[in-house]
């Protein structure tokens, strides 16, 4: 059996609405991430953010 050192990479899906605009809408955004933590760290200074989703990435399907 192989171990992978690389972790395994999430894409979370998460409602948005910009900080600076009081006027905006809720979008959905984006981001790729090892775990939800991380990825609302990377979007967190920008939006105010309601989570969506998780779709993992590189999965192999037999």
């Amino acid at each position: 059996m192989v171990t992978t050192l690389t972790p395994r990479l999430f894409k979370f899906l998460f409602l948005a609405v910009k900080r600076t605009d009081s006027t905006d809408i809720p979008h959905r955004i984006e981001a790729t991430a090892p775990n939800e933590h991380i990825a609302r760290l990377l979007l967190s200074r920008d939006y105010i953010l309601a989570f969506a989703g998780r779709i993992p990435l590189g999965a192999n399907h037999a």
